[in-house]
């Protein structure tokens, strides 16, 4: 945890050296279009003279205001006591990204339904090793993009989960369980190779590593804290347009 911490450090402070700079590009059309003053009988009996017709052009430039989309898969590494009840699993990850500019406000859906290594009583009573247990992770984060040349960027992040467990054979066990619900501090940061698609749209290839500070003793105390997680998968991010016009002589 601690070559985590280092390694999150180094990637903040130095990866803005190559960093890839937008040069906030402006196309503007080619066609002019003469806008005429509004006129009324006040304007002509007083300010007449004042009053002129003049061109504009029609220009379009990238929005600060983007998107993102991601779908990947998940591998998880709990502490030994979790791990003896519901072992080193996987999942898949879906995550929807705000950009604006170079900050990103996610949210992240990880589902994914295991059966328990070994039995447990929650609540007094017993969970047993062909239950169907869905483990989801809900992760809320904020992260900022450093955007290196050939379209390489490294988005650290850092936010909150979630974590819920919940039986989906409760009919079939004839049984009803309750869980408590746990989460704690997320942080980690992510890789991307972008390939562009269209104007200010992308697809990217991206890994991403991270650590939850989740504290599972609160589902059950003979849990422990915590796990690793490493992610791979594909995405799509587009930035809107923004129109405006612009006066010319």
């Amino acid at each position: 945890m601690k070559k985590g911490f280092i390694l999150l450090i180094v990637i903040i402070t130095g990866s803005t050296a190559l960093g890839q700079k937008w040069d906030k590009e402006i196309i503007c059309s080619t066609d002019t279009f003469v806008i005429e003053p509004f006129k009324n009988i006040k304007d002509y009996l007083i300010i007449q003279d004042t009053l002129q017709s003049y061109k504009i052009v029609k220009c379009a430039t990238r929005s600060n205001v983007g998107i993102r989309f991601d779908v990947g898969v998940a591998n998880y590494y709990y502490g030994q006591n979790t791990t003896s009840w519901i072992g080193q699993h996987g999942g898949p990850n879906f995550n929807f990204i705000l950009a604006l500019n170079k900050v990103n406000v996610g949210f992240r859906f990880k589902p994914w339904t295991i059966e328990p290594h070994k039995e447990m009583k929650f609540d007094g009573v017993i969970l047993p090793t062909y239950a169907k247990l869905n483990s989801i992770k809900l992760d809320y984060y904020v992260g900022y993009s450093f955007d290196f040349k050939w379209l390489i960027s490294m988005e650290p992040y850092v936010g909150y989960n979630r974590s819920i467990f919940k039986v989906i054979n409760e009919d079939e066990l004839k049984q009803t369980y309750s869980f408590a619900k746990t989460g704690g501090l997320i942080m980690g940061t992510t890789i991307n190779k972008y390939f562009e698609i269209g104007k200010y749209e992308y697809l990217s290839v991206f890994g991403s590593i991270g650590y939850g500070f989740v504290d599972y003793s609160k589902v059950h105390p003979e849990l422990d804290s915590g796990y690793l997680e490493w992610n791979l998968g594909i995405s799509y991010k587009r930035y809107f347009n923004k129109y405006f016009s612009r006066k010319v002589e």
